[in-house]
């Protein structure tokens, strides 16, 4: 399931919630039975929802992946929308042609001028768009990846992109010229990487590692018995059941493969890891940033921190405007930090030394400010509560 809501059941009254639909949407009392039905209301989002975030400082580029309406938007890194308005994006990917769905994790390759994005719970792919394209796209490529893809990660020295897989507790690589069916060039998992549900990740070249971010949802140890991209899996050891984990950072060599043990394991109730998401490294203070959902904040560990230990910075309260982060991304080369809400369709930068309650230095939005949404994440089971006349949306 992805985790775009963190969980969450949202109560929504069905009087304040919808969209109305105008004279002509309504059904045809005459049409035949059988025929498409319109529906009398629609609740619905209807503007980008932000979700992964990455960072071009050389090239003056922020692009945020929108998995409710489909599509990537790339925004001048310097944009502020000082007055509240929606703010306007450089270009918007979006369209049938385009094949993005419910996308997550983003990442940018400036080298070779490429946009990856995850397709997290319908598709099973990652999708490579030029820097350039606009619109109803194609994609330059498209790769197919294990069921419930979310985090990207991307090396230069190595040449590959890490892919966590939540469901299968899995860190899989492949080439970064991959196309098509593919089978990944080594994986990380098992029971000693300890991986329970993983999101984010990133790939710090300087110390030759990897960090992930982890829920903590472990829904037990898997073998791969077949081939490809959608392998047979079976269980290891009846025994080991699923069951709910601490989350955790866990940091691992970055030639690690198979059943390894993580270098560092962050984790405990001194962390305040509570949903992390993203997960970013900042090579300018030397720090482990995480977008942490569950209590709208931003943790900033040293990057040598392990156990059970607190961090060293915190950027959390009501002047931050951190709202249900989702991704974090740094850019080192201006000295920001970079956080996309899924709570109030905006995206803000921090001075990457920031910390407390402090305000954010600049705001793009996708809607005008305190535009509402009703948080949907991926919607499953609806349930209607008489008493209170409410609907009750699990995500």
């Amino acid at each position: 399931m992805n985790k775009l809501a963190a969980g969450s059941v949202f109560a929504l009254t069905a009087v304040l919630a919808v969209i109305p639909q105008t004279a002509h949407e309504q059904s045809n009392p005459s049409k035949p039975v059988g025929d498409d039905i319109a529906p009398i209301r629609v609740i619905a989002d209807p503007y980008p929802a932000f979700n992964g975030i990455a960072v071009d400082g050389a090239n003056g580029l922020v692009a945020i992946s929108d998995p409710n309406r489909k599509s990537l938007l790339l925004y001048d890194r310097s944009l502020g929308a000082s007055h509240g308005e929606a703010s306007v994006p450089i270009r918007q990917i979006v369209g049938p042609d385009t094949f993005l769905g419910m996308i997550a994790g983003i990442i940018l390759d400036p080298q070779h001028g490429e946009i990856y994005t995850a397709n997290n719970d319908i598709e099973d792919t990652v999708v490579v768009m030029p820097y350039a394209v606009s619109g109803n796209a194609k994609p330059g490529r498209v790769f197919s990846v294990p069921h419930q893809a979310w985090g990207l990660a991307l090396s230069e020295k190595s040449d590959q992109i890490a892919v966590t897989v939540e469901v299968q507790n899995t860190v899989a690589f492949y080439r970064r010229q991959v196309q098509g069916v593919e089978a990944p060039v080594r994986i990380i998992r098992g029971r000693a990487t300890g991986l329970a549900d993983p999101h984010g990740i990133y790939w710090d070249e300087s110390h030759n590692e990897i960090g992930v971010a982890n829920h903590g949802n472990f829904r037990g140890v898997v073998s791969n018995t077949g081939g490809g991209c959608t392998p047979s899996f079976v269980a290891e050891d009846e025994t080991e059941a699923a069951e709910s984990r601490p989350p955790s950072i866990r940091i691992f060599p970055a030639t690690a493969k198979d059943d390894v043990k993580p270098l560092r394991v962050i984790e405990g109730p001194r962390s305040g890891l509570d949903w992390p998401m993203g997960v970013a490294y900042d090579s300018q203070h030397d720090t482990i940033a995480v977008a942490n959902n569950g209590d709208s904040s931003i943790l900033i560990f040293d990057r040598n921190s392990s156990g059970d230990v607190s961090p060293t910075r915190i950027i959390r309260g009501d002047r931050t405007g951190i709202t249900r982060p989702m991704g974090i991304a740094v850019d080192s080369q201006h000295g920001e930090i970079w956080v996309s809400n899924w709570g109030d369709h905006s995206a803000i930068a921090f001075d990457s030394g920031a910390h407390g309650n402090t305000a954010p230095k600049r705001i793009i939005r996708s809607a005008p400010a305190g535009t509402a949404t009703p948080g949907f994440g991926n919607p499953m089971a609806l349930a209607y509560d008489t008493k209170r006349d409410q609907l009750l949306v699990p995500n």
